[in-house]
């Protein structure tokens, strides 16, 4: 009744709501350059950039509150960058180039752009460690959610320094480069998340635990869950060390091969005052003796200072030629391969802070009613109370000899909860290439290309506590240690799911590129340069990268999900030219201020339509092993039931979808009643990811039409004007965004979104 009276959840008298709200973004920016010749052999640069900006952005979790909205989202923040270059001449053939740079990063984001009520004014029991206004409410049958973002407020402070060093030396038919770079980083962040608490009510999309209906739950005040998240510092520092030989060997004057070899060194992330923890199923930490077997922290036998251990072994061999057969300079051939690791992701900044036990933590669903209830619910007034669950807000600095279950931290692991394996290694890739290059004419060149990559250890996320198939307990619960722990503590369960960082990906990207250029030259049109590109490529993995649409891979089979990556694109067409229009020679006569200088810039792009998967929908819950055995429901693919037919998403279609139990008109790509979630028809013994095939199905179609006319006119021989218009989608072409895959909504199969409409931009430049 609180949170309606505050008009904290949108009403319309239809049921719909179109949002809307201003958005304003204020940016400064200011370089400043200085190059110092000292000497004929020394010369300096020195170079520095500031940049400041301020925005307010609406808030899709927003709603019609006041006349600007509800849950305006305040973005800024300063950014700095100095440099020096020293470059030294040591002899005719040798020279020494040293550079060092500073770059320092503070942002704001997502800071609340207005007051609301918070959650002890509402009367909602929950105590979090930063009150920034009401808790978020999300309703899974509509795919909504209200509040202010659960991403702040938050500031990110990062300083990255950079010394390097290469020395140049032309050694006979030798041109030798060595040198070194060394990188400390800083990361000092305070991130809020969900800090005002999360209710989700699931509804009959989620598979509810009440009414089936996520609306009728709120106004019951009957949530399926709660999760909750601190206010967390961070005092993050790591450090590049490379360093590399390359020598570019002419053999012969149409021979040149290039050999080399690099060595990288970056140190995991160390939080300066021990805030990690791994995983290490049966072991009993020393630092934190009260925690339940299987989780470690640094100080423990067995477990890193950091986010891992180091790993030192990353040498990086590197092959190249080229060879121009004839010897005429109108055909070569290039190719070459090489070794090329990764910096490990910097997202595992952010994991470890914020998490149980050095803050509060808590994530749970809450239990069905009885069937005769004699009391009102306390879900929302009192959540803890209402769970059995110790509150362990507001956050405070751990007491080493507390036991976990006492205090609230148990049952260990669940939602935006994230650990790192403790022996990870860099991922690589093989990256190899071969080209041939061919003169057509005097200023055309025809080059086809074959590029490929195969990636090894790239990181994604792992269950590291699924169900072993066929079960009831968790892995790390079916430890001895554990048991008797849980045991002597008097609880069911001491660990939920626990996603892990893990080298499990393996990748291979195949293409062919065709390229036809032709240099910038006089014709019978006029002066015509143009560039065309064609791609034709493939990407397969397992995974796509945290964050991704695919994120993560099944526990017990990692290679269950391997198919088209997320970000696979199989064709992708490019033009590009400049078109000095032949007025001054249609009319030669004329004058030349108004005939000359009129010059037509084309960019045209074409791409295939990206891919997508059809979830199941389901929320991965601690004690539930679904449809999949493994207890990882979030991965489970919606069962394909029909044959699936894609439409014109510029007519409206009204089309059954009988996930909603009706139907529904809207702008379709594909048929929704082509996929259900349905897997009660699973017996005893069976299991399934769903039918439906990850990025089985591919969205529209990409076509658009850049164009830009631009009129430069001398004043004199040292001062110009140019008068441009540039048409930004210049046919106003409809580029339909990909359709709804949330197979609980209304709006499922339905393309609601498009690329910018056409936009005009005109602009004038004097040069002097």
């Amino acid at each position: 009744q609180n949170i309606i009276k505050a008009n904290l959840i949108p009403n319309t008298p239809s049921g719909t709501l179109f949002q809307q709200g201003s958005t304003l973004n204020n940016n400064d920016e200011l370089t400043e350059r200085v190059d110092f010749v000292a000497t004929d052999k020394d010369h300096i640069s020195v170079t520095l950039h500031g940049y400041r900006q301020d925005q307010i952005n609406p808030n899709v979790l927003g709603n019609p509150y006041g006349t600007n909205g509800t849950y305006n989202n305040l973005f800024g923040g300063n950014r700095y960058l100095g440099s020096v270059a020293y470059t030294k001449t040591l002899s005719p053939t040798m020279v020494n180039e040293f550079r060092f740079s500073a770059q320092r990063n503070d942002i704001r984001q997502d800071y609340p752009g207005s007051s609301l009520p918070t959650d002890s004014a509402l009367g909602v029991g929950l105590t979090p460690d930063q009150q920034t206004g009401p808790p978020i409410l999300c309703f899974y049958d509509d795919g909504y959610c209200t509040g202010f973002s659960p991403q702040g407020p938050t500031q990110l402070i990062n300083n990255t320094y950079v010394w390097s060093d290469t020395l140049s030396w032309q050694k006979g038919n030798h041109g030798l480069k060595m040198g070194f770079n060394y990188t400390p980083f800083q990361n000092n962040t305070t991130y809020d998340f969900y800090v005002n608490g999360d209710f989700d009510f699931y509804g009959v999309s989620g598979g509810g635990s009440f009414s089936q209906n996520d609306r009728a739950d709120f106004l019951m005040g009957l949530p399926d869950d709660l999760y909750q998240a601190p206010r967390a510092p961070s005092n993050i520092r790591t450090h590049n060390i490379a360093g590399f030989f390359q020598d570019e060997w002419r053999v012969k004057k149409n021979l040149t091969l290039t050999l080399g070899l690099r060595y990288e060194y970056s140190s995991p992330k160390l939080d300066t005052q021990g805030r990690s923890f791994s995983l290490d199923i049966g072991q009993q930490s020393t630092v934190f003796p009260g925690a339940p077997p299987g989780i470690l922290f640094p100080g423990d036998p067995g477990a890193p200072r950091g986010s891992n251990f180091p790993d030192k072994t990353n040498f990086a061999p590197r092959f190249g030629f080229a060879w121009d057969p004839k010897g005429d300079g109108k055909m070569s051939i290039r190719g070459g391969g090489g070794i090329f690791y990764d910096i490990l992701k910097g997202e595992d900044n952010l994991q470890f802070n914020g998490q149980p036990p050095f803050f509060g933590y808590a994530f749970f669903f809450f239990n069905g009613l009885t069937a005769n209830p004699t009391t009102p619910s306390n879900y929302l007034s009192a959540p803890f109370t209402a769970n059995g669950t110790p509150d362990p807000f507001p956050s405070k600095p751990p007491n080493h000899d507390e036991n976990f279950a006492d205090v609230g931290l148990t049952p260990v692991g669940g939602a935006g909860l994230f650990y790192v394996d403790p022996h990870l290694k860099t991922p690589y890739i093989y990256q190899y290439n071969l080209s041939v290059q061919r003169q057509l004419m005097k200023d055309m060149t025809l080059e086809v290309s074959y590029i490929g990559s195969d990636s090894h250890g790239l990181t994604a996320l792992k269950d590291s506590n699924p169900f072993p198939i066929g079960g009831n307990t968790r892995l790390f619960d079916l430890n001895p240690a554990v048991m008797q722990y849980e045991t002597a503590n008097q609880i069911s369960q001491a660990f939920t799911f626990m996603p892990e960082f893990n080298n499990v990906v393996n990748a291979n990207y195949n293409s062919m590129a065709v390229g036809l250029s032709k240099r910038f030259s006089d014709t019978k049109i006029g002066n015509v340069q143009f560039q065309f590109s064609w791609t034709y490529g493939h990407s397969i993995d397992n995974a796509s990268g945290f964050r991704s649409t695919n994120s993560q891979v099944p526990a017990w089979d990692s290679e269950r999900f391997r198919a088209d990556s997320d970000f696979d694109l199989r064709h992708y067409i490019a033009f590009s030219g400049t078109w000095e229009l032949p007025f001054y020679k249609m009319w030669s006569s004329g004058p030349s201020r108004l005939t000359r200088g009129w010059t037509l810039y084309p960019i045209i792009t074409f791409r295939t339509g990206a891919p997508m998967t059809i979830f199941s929908g389901l929320s991965t819950q601690s004690t539930d092993p679904g449809p999949s055995g493994a207890g990882d429901q979030g991965l489970v693919l919606a069962n394909q039931v029909n044959t699936n037919t894609y439409y014109n998403p510029k007519q409206t279609q009204t089309l059954n979808n009988p996930n909603i139990g009706g139907t529904a008109s809207g702008n379709y790509w594909f048929n929704p009643a082509a996929f259900s979630a349905d897997f009660s028809y699973l017996q005893p013994g069976q299991y399934t990811y769903g039918s439906s095939g990850r990025n089985e199905y591919r969205g529209p179609d990409q076509f658009n039409v850049n164009l830009s006319i631009a009129k430069t006119t001398n004043i004199t021989e040292r001062t110009k004007v140019e008068i441009r218009a540039d048409f930004f989608n210049a046919f106003n072409h409809a580029e339909f965004g990909l359709p709804s895959t949330n197979i609980g909504s209304a709006t499922f199969g339905q393309i609601s979104t498009t690329a910018s409409p056409r936009v005009i931009q005109l602009a004038a430049r004097f040069s002097f």
